[in-house]
């Protein structure tokens, strides 16, 4: 359990967040302000494991680094793991005192089954070209992706800002889906930017009856999604 795959992946979500029940074979989190749900699917990644929470996870994956390959086993609250020389037992949460940071894995699926008005590729390339210029322009805290006519691009600047002009970088993309309508949806750059830097295809998903646009980041690890502001 927990191989190195599954500790990469939980690495990665430790900029999402610090707080998680770690359940098998589908992991759901959120972050402190509701603002990030995701799902995570180990079942082709790692073999099973029961359900057991981590109040602070970079402890958790720090302490199991320490070791060079260890074998981890889990036993009541415990995490143990084991090398050559040595072993370390880490001490779980109980799921119960947790549940502020998870929720109903359907609610996440069901958003990602549902039609696209767009889909479009990103990679970890486009992940790097905006984390280089938000060190650049530091003032700019949201990212807009911005459909207009045949244009779709992402665009750094600042929703609540009170003068006309202001500094701003813009990428554009190709989308696989494109339904035609044109919509603005704002979030925080810094949750953008907290997500995996791998390939996602994002897709905007709208809701029928109330018109709200959700935006979501798909490949074969993660379903998450990010709330607009």
């Amino acid at each position: 359990m927990l191989n190195k795959n599954t500790r990469d992946i939980l690495q990665a979500v430790n900029n999402m967040t610090n707080s998680m029940i770690i359940s098998y074979p589908v992991t759901t989190f959120t972050n402190d302000k509701k603002t990030i749900l995701g799902n995570i699917n180990f079942e082709d990644i790692d073999e099973g494991w029961n359900e057991f929470g981590i109040m602070d996870l970079n402890s958790f994956l720090n302490s199991l680094n320490i070791l060079e390959d260890p074998t981890i086993t889990q036993k009541d609250v415990f995490i143990k793991a084991d090398d050559s020389n040595s072993s370390i037992e880490f001490v779980t949460s109980y799921p119960s005192i947790l549940e502020d940071f998870t929720t109903n894995p359907d609610i996440i699926s069901r958003t990602v089954a549902a039609d696209s008005i767009l889909e479009v590729e990103i990679n970890s390339d486009l992940f790097s070209k905006i984390k280089k210029g938000s060190s650049v322009f530091k003032s700019l805290l949201d990212l807009f992706i911005i459909k207009e006519g045949d244009k779709i691009y992402l665009k750094t600047g600042n929703k609540e800002s009170y003068t006309r002009t202001q500094n701003s970088y813009t990428f554009y993309l190709d989308p696989s889906i494109d339904k035609g309508e044109d919509f603005e949806i704002v979030i925080p750059i810094e949750n953008f930017l907290s997500l995996p830097a791998m390939k996602f295809i994002m897709m905007v998903k709208m809701n029928q009856q109330t018109g709200e646009k959700r935006l979501v980041f798909v490949n074969d690890i993660f379903e998450i999604l990010l709330t607009a502001k």
